[in-house]
């Protein structure tokens, strides 16, 4: 995972951009979304609000599937749903630029939310399928990878735990702590590494819960698992030219030193850890 800096965006009110993309033969549209504009307005100050104590979970969502639904005035679901796949999308819009903007906010063009696959759409923080009146909040979209936007579907807060991770302004401690750690098995002479969420013990409770629900949510485990595959031949090869020229104190040495030039809970980092402390497989024995 990644922590990233939310962009500076020169748009005073994207909603009322996206509204600039409406054709006017679709007129209609146009004047029942402009006539919620102050509430959503207000709604957003709130979102921001609920940002930094990471009370986001207090918003209500409106019902399941229901495409109908009217969530304010005389606007549906539906119609916020179109303001952000219809028009805040539209290509050579205004609103199409703050999209391009945010999704290349990500340092180094990867997924801030796994860390691992590069970023190629946006996600909604809070989905827009249940929480219509974020749709184009601009807060309320991280970048991020096919794989984690459609890992996360349109699960609802309920409780302050089930928030994930917020990328553009979460607590540095989740980025520069190791809570993800991995374990190796070695099958027919492969070694095989599986990987786990344990937050630290001191962290508060709805804080451990939070990690492991963005570990669990976002499926980690299985992409920690495919990424590290592709390392595990040069590992074993190197593992085999150190004991060639040294024991098992110098792999577990070397490998203690690699963990700390690589970042907090990535899969790599995981890795080196795991084999450091791991005497069978430093010695050979596998």
């Amino acid at each position: 995972m990644n922590k990233i800096t939310y962009p500076n965006i020169n748009c005073d009110n994207l909603f009322s951009t996206c509204l600039l993309s409406v054709n006017n033969d679709n007129q209609d549209y146009k004047n029942r979304l402009g006539n919620i504009a102050e509430n959503i307005s207000t709604q957003w100050r709130c979102f921001d609000d609920r940002i930094t104590p990471k009370s986001l979970h207090e918003f209500l969502p409106c019902l399941p599937r229901r495409v109908d639904q009217i969530i304010d005035g005389e606007v549906t679901k539906k119609d916020l749903k179109n303001l952000y796949t219809v028009y805040m999308l539209k290509i050579n819009s205004e609103a199409r630029k703050v999209y391009d903007k945010l999704r290349a906010s990500s340092k180094g063009g990867l997924c801030p939310l796994c860390g691992i696959y590069g970023v190629e759409t946006l996600d909604h923080y809070l989905p827009k399928a249940r929480y219509p009146l974020f749709s184009v909040h601009p807060r309320n979209l991280i970048p991020a990878c096919e794989h984690c936007n459609g890992a996360k579907s349109d699960n609802i807060l309920k409780v302050a735990s089930d928030q994930t991770l917020y990328p553009y302004n979460d607590d540095i401690k989740f980025y520069s702590t190791d809570w993800i750690k991995a374990s190796i098995t070695a099958q027919y002479g492969i070694l095989v590494f599986d990987f786990h969420a344990a937050p630290p013990l001191q962290w508060l409770e709805v804080e451990r819960k939070r990690v492991i629900n963005h570990f669990t949510i976002f499926e980690l485990r299985q992409k920690y698992v495919r990424n590290s595959s592709q390392f595990v031949s040069t590992i074993t090869a190197d593992i085999r030219r150190m004991l060639l020229d040294g024991d098992y104190i110098a792999v577990k040495n070397h490998y203690a030193g690699l963990v700390t030039a690589v970042k907090f809970n990535s899969t790599l980092r995981a890795m080196y850890h795991a084999l450091s402390i791991n005497d069978d497989i430093c010695s050979g024995r596998f």
